[in-house]
């Protein structure tokens, strides 16, 4: 049986990812505690065997609602069969691409479904960067203010697909903010379909993602907020240390340099980045990770910063998340650090202290967007 709640194998810290996310419509606690009792940690087998299972019975289920007129269990349903396929793909190797192209258009096809059926909208939208073109979603906000619509960007990790992180995001919506989703480069459709690996200039992406954002009628230009998750707690405020569009920052993780915080502190990680960058050897990757680095441009940061981690993370060091927010140029700036390894302190993202973190996090954005 899989432990998610005091979890020890990388399985049990997925699923406990998914449960956190589960709170907020992206997928059902009791359908995965059904599944994970019938798992054991290392059958990596019949992982992907269940989830797609599961992933398949949910989507079915979706598709006979909607055909009765259920539009609002149907949209649940969606919801919870992209989140079942993206589980089926987390322990794919490497090399597997076409297998887990499938599964990310699987993704994307019930997100998509479930989209067309939520109030308010949610937007397919696409964002040109010189020659590439990034996919992603505009989430409108719930009963917001009048006026121009107060906009958080989410910028999502390693192996985040924006289909993923609306859950993580949704939140923002419900306190009248419109809420923003790209797969920028070396994440979801821009890695899986099309090929675009991850850089380390991230300045570029974030630049053509605000240029977007700043071009938008129903969004204000003077409260763009950026946060980000993970692998992102680089992706961020790279981008963020060059756009004064930005007028607060939020690091869910703060990572320094990803060879130094990320790569060489977690060698579970190391295949999942060495595909972002596509597909490249260790050696390689050790190379061009060295250019993934805030060093010279951390104390660009001048906007309100907030970073949050744990304490004991096992995936990225705290003492990267430390690093940059010395370095961080801001006047306004806070770092949270959660010692509790029960609550907060070990599990990346701090996923098992979900329901306090992200409340933190949005009401210190409140008070400055």
């Amino acid at each position: 049986m899989l432990d998610f709640i005091n979890p020890s194998h990388p399985s049990e810290f997925a699923v406990l990812r998914l449960v956190a996310e589960a709170q907020e419509g992206g997928g059902d606690v009791f359908d995965i505690g059904r599944l994970c009792r019938n798992l054991e940690p290392g059958d990596l087998a019949g992982w992907e065997k269940a989830w797609l299972e599961l992933g398949d019975a949910t989507e079915a289920k979706a598709k006979r609602e909607l055909e009765l007129g259920h539009k609002h269990t149907a949209r649940k349903f969606f919801f919870h069969a992209n989140q079942y396929y993206r589980m089926s793909d987390v322990f794919l190797a490497g090399d597997e691409l076409e297998r887990r192209k499938a599964r990310f258009l699987k993704c994307q096809e019930n997100f998509r479904a479930a989209a067309k059926l939520h109030s308010p909208p949610i937007e397919t939208i696409k964002i040109p960067c010189g020659a590439e073109e990034y996919e992603g979603y505009l989430c409108h906000p719930i009963n917001p203010a009048p006026g121009k619509w107060p906009v958080v960007f989410l910028i999502g990790g390693a192996d985040a697909f924006s289909e993923e992180l609306f859950f993580d995001g949704r939140p923002a919506t419900e306190r009248g903010w419109a809420l923003v989703l790209v797969d920028t480069p070396g994440r979801g459709s821009s890695i899986y379909v099309k090929g675009i690996p991850s850089r380390p200039d991230y300045e570029v992406p974030v630049k053509a993602c605000i240029d977007y954002l700043v071009a938008r009628p129903e969004l204000d230009p003077d409260r763009i907020a950026v946060i980000g998750i993970s692998m992102a707690g680089y992706y961020a405020p790279r981008g963020v240390a060059f756009e004064p569009r930005v007028k607060a920052y939020i690091g869910w993780s703060g990572c320094y340099s990803v060879l130094e915080d990320l790569y060489l502190f977690c060698p579970n990680l190391r295949a999942t980045v060495r595909r972002l960058l596509g597909g490249v050897t260790d050696e390689e990757a050790r190379k061009r990770l060295k250019a993934f680095t805030m060093e010279g441009i951390a104390q660009n940061i001048k906007c309100p910063t907030l970073i949050t981690h744990g304490g004991h993370d096992i995936r990225m060091s705290v003492e990267g998340a430390k690093r940059l927010f010395n370095e961080i140029g801001a006047k306004d700036k806070t770092l949270k650090i959660y010692d509790d390894p029960k609550a907060g302190g070990t599990i990346h993202c701090s996923h098992d202290y979900w329901a306090h973190n992200v409340p933190f996090m949005l009401d210190w954005l409140e008070e400055r967007l």
